[in-house]
């Protein structure tokens, strides 16, 4: 029979972890579930683990060889038999009521195209880390707004209709950002959503794949960013999502001050043409972004007057915590002309 949800998990030289991300799914509330595991060519014991597993809702796929995981995650696109998908990371955990709750969301809002939640971290001997909490955007608009500027999900609490993987053409050749790519597609189509729970652990150990390929993570960030100024129909966007990609990675160092100025005008300029996102929310977050770069760049003696960029400004979008972060850092700049 048609399970109602495919659990997808690509596997490649797992086997230190794999155990217990399978047991966690083997143990969920909701039943109506296929494990599919895709192998993408491993040449430790992780075929070895998985088959000590005895589950039928377990099917294990095969690559020919080792195929690279945007190749293994598009496997889903003629294996996986769910009406969902839900992806585990093989050295991932998931909580128990994960497939149970997020199921329930999408019965409940069906215009949704993608599900997702907060996680925790855990070490490599799956103990929590301090400051271990990953907390995710709630709300639609308030995701596809942040996805402009940051990925909005963790990749291991995500559920999603196999039918919109489809339709997209599944994983393009990101990696090892591909997943956030197609959350930025799939949010320029359809509603995407987090559920206020935490429904994952993540667990970050030397051979994490997005800390191996660093580099290559970056050059792949860089074209995301220039896709999604692309749509937006902003000129020079090679440049502007240069500017954009600094503003994910905190590196504030090649570009000045005037330049995320202009570059922010230019978005409230072009969401107020295009209305992509809420005017009202998207300028607050604009502002935001504004402050940040402010007090990162370490604006001193300006940081006042550029607070208050009569065309990023409004009294309603600051806070006094901001207040007092900006007073602090222009006295430092006082302090420091003074001697």
């Amino acid at each position: 029979m048609t399970p109602k949800i495919t659990v997808f998990m690509a596997a490649f030289n797992a086997a230190d972890y794999i155990s217990d991300s399978i047991q966690s799914i083997l143990d969920q509330t909701f039943n109506d579930f296929e494990l599919l595991i895709v192998n993408d060519g491993s040449t430790d014991r992780t075929i070895e683990v998985i088959e000590t597993f005895h589950d039928d809702r377990i099917r294990l796929v095969h690559n020919d060889k080792n195929r690279g995981l945007t190749y293994t995650r598009n496997v889903a696109l003629t294996e996986a038999r769910g009406e969902f998908i839900a992806i585990l990371d093989s050295d991932d955990i998931a909580a128990k009521n994960r497939l149970e709750l997020q199921y329930d969301f999408f019965q409940q809002n069906p215009q949704y195209a993608l599900c997702g939640s907060h996680g925790t971290v855990i070490n490599n001997k799956g103990k929590a880390v301090e400051n271990n909490e990953l907390r995710v955007p709630i709300g639609a608009d308030k995701i596809k707004m942040t996805l402009l500027f940051e990925n909005t999900f963790i990749n291991s609490s995500v559920m999603y209709k196999t039918s919109v993987l489809k339709e997209l053409g599944g994983y393009q050749e990101y990696a090892p950002a591909e997943d956030y790519e197609l959350f930025v597609r799939m949010a320029e189509k359809y509603p995407v959503g987090n559920l206020d729970e935490v429904l994952v652990k993540y667990r970050i150990h030397e051979n994490n794949i997005s800390g191996l390929k660093a580099e290559t993570a970056k050059l792949k960030l860089k074209e995301i960013k220039r896709n999604q100024l692309s749509y937006l129909n902003i000129p020079d966007h090679q440049h502007m999502g240069d500017l954009l990609f600094s503003i994910l990675m905190c590196e504030f160092q090649r570009y000045d001050l005037a330049d995320y100025r202009k570059f922010f005008q230019l978005l409230k300029s072009t969401n107020r043409k295009l209305e992509k996102y809420p005017l009202i929310d998207f300028e607050k977050m604009l502002f935001e972004k504004w402050f940040d770069v402010i007090y990162l760049k370490k604006a001193k003696m300006n940081a006042f007057p550029l607070l208050f960029d009569k065309n990023l400004f409004k009294w309603s979008y600051v806070n006094g915590r901001q207040l007092r972060k900006i007073f602090k850092l222009t006295i430092k700049g006082i302090g420091r002309f003074s001697s």
